[in-house]
């Protein structure tokens, strides 16, 4: 009975010990926790920096979109528009990326599709085989476009004539009318803002009062001009979105005329004392589908999207 106590109390002592030396062997030191802590943030911006690089400018994202319009004619409810924008067709975007789109597009079967600027990329110089891939899109009630600042160099055109090779109608300050039921829509555009010669009145010039329309518009924020006149839909690119946007924070850069409506939809009310119309504008800005200045996207994927068109209920 004594050995066994003894026993017992030998084991008693020895057993803290041995377990708070096992915890001096597990601790990190100060030091290397720190290095460890600098070593993981110093990681950060590189994996951000890859993954907006390489991963999200191919993250095409299909959008869709469904647009109550007060005007809208009963024979054109249910019309779908393929709204394109921003394609930067040069250093960074090529063939391959735009059959990619032009895959998701068509099997869509839109009436109809719209390109709302900046075809190619003025800075690049390279056209080549812009207009065998862009002759493959097609839609039963047409191909529209409007042009945007890349695609003018140094004052000079670079996209129109590529774009009426490939079979989209360039609507320069102009408009087309769509004919179902009896019924009319117009489809208007205007010249880029920024470089080009926008003429809203000469673009609208000619379309009945009281006749829905979609208009083209380049920048977004032409949406202010366009809530004076007889405009229904407004759809736009040329801020991709801000392209790059924080947590908390959003955007960190928007371009002349892409700041007030930079994404997605925006339903506008028309100015006291409108003369000519009193329903709202709906605006929608696309993401677009390239890149400008840096081929980066962060927490701002790349898009086309297909926008059904619906009378409103009464």
């Amino acid at each position: 009975m004594r050995i066994s106590a003894d026993r017992s109390e030998h084991l008693s002592e020895a057993n803290p010990s041995s377990i708070e030396e096992t915890g001096r062997k597990q601790k990190i030191s100060r030091r290397k926790f720190l290095l460890g802590l600098l070593g993981g943030a110093a990681a950060v911006p590189l994996v951000a920096g890859s993954y907006a690089r390489w991963i999200e400018p191919d993250w095409l994202q299909d959008r869709k979109l469904t647009c109550y319009l007060d005007r809208l004619p009963p024979s054109f409810d249910g019309l779908t528009i393929a709204h394109i924008s921003d394609l930067h067709y040069g250093d960074h975007v090529h063939s391959e990326d735009i059959e990619r789109i032009l895959e998701r597009v068509m099997s869509a079967k839109p009436d109809i599709i719209c390109l709302t600027g900046d075809l190619v990329d003025d800075r690049s110089g390279r056209t080549n085989g812009i207009v065998e891939v862009m002759s493959k899109f097609r839609a039963p009630l047409g191909q529209y476009a409007v042009l945007g600042n890349h695609d003018y160099s140094r004052g000079d055109d670079i996209a129109t004539d590529l774009l009426i090779q490939a079979g989209f109608d360039v609507l320069t300050n102009q408009h087309r009318m769509l004919q179902a039921g009896g019924a009319h829509l117009a489809i208007a555009g205007i010249d880029d803002a920024l470089d080009g010669s926008p003429d809203l009145d000469r673009a609208l010039g000619g379309i009945p009062s009281g006749t829905c329309c979609v208009l083209l518009a380049h920048e977004p924020d032409i949406a202010d001009w366009s809530l004076t006149k007889e405009v229904d839909l407004q759809l736009s690119g040329h801020s991709h979105g801000g392209q790059i946007r924080l947590p908390f924070i959003g955007p960190i850069f928007l371009p002349n005329l892409g700041e007030k409506y930079p994404d997605g939809k925006y339903i506008l009310s028309r100015p006291l004392g409108h003369h000519s119309i009193d329903t709202p504008l709906t605006v929608y800005t696309s993401r677009g589908t390239g890149t400008s200045l840096l081929p980066l996207r962060f927490s701002c994927p790349p898009e086309w999207t297909l926008i059904t068109l619906r009378v409103v209920a009464v």
